[in-house]
């Protein structure tokens, strides 16, 4: 079993990511995944439990696919907002495209808690992230 990363937001100082715990993923149902929600600044730095399905994996591959072709056409972030994966079943992020991005980590089921992480991403962040994200999924495909 190995970690693998789903997405991550950096800058220099600050991140969040979403690790796999498994790289075959499934859980206890087949399409269905275990990860952490890993924030490090200089101020928090804490784990968080998410789960997540292979269709909240193609919800985040469309914004982020979204973003890159923004991003391609050099427009200005446009403020969109989306929740990733969707609010309520666990905890979430909640992607604000704006300058700076914005990442909230929202945990209403089990602490109540949210933390806000503005990132200065570098000008090419979504379309690596697109690219990796393609091919996570199709790992994730193939180790079924």
């Amino acid at each position: 079993m190995r970690d693998l990363e789903v997405i991550r937001f950096a800058d220099r100082v600050r991140s969040v990511s979403v690790v796999l715990e498994s790289a075959a993923g499934g859980g206890p149902h087949e399409g269905w995944h275990e990860a952490e929600i890993v924030i490090e600044t200089g101020f928090v730095g804490a784990r968080l439990p998410v789960h997540f399905t292979d269709a909240d994996l193609g919800d985040l591959a469309a914004f982020v696919a979204a973003r890159a072709a923004a991003e391609q056409e050099g427009a200005l972030p446009d403020g969109s907002v989306t929740d990733w994966p969707a609010a309520g079943r666990s905890a979430y992020l909640r992607l604000r495209a704006a300058d700076p991005f914005v990442v909230e980590i929202r945990d209403p089921v089990q602490s109540g808690v949210t933390v806000s992480v503005p990132l200065q991403l570098r000008d090419d962040w979504a379309t690596r992230t697109a690219s990796r994200l393609d091919r996570l999924r199709t790992e994730l495909t193939e180790d079924r």
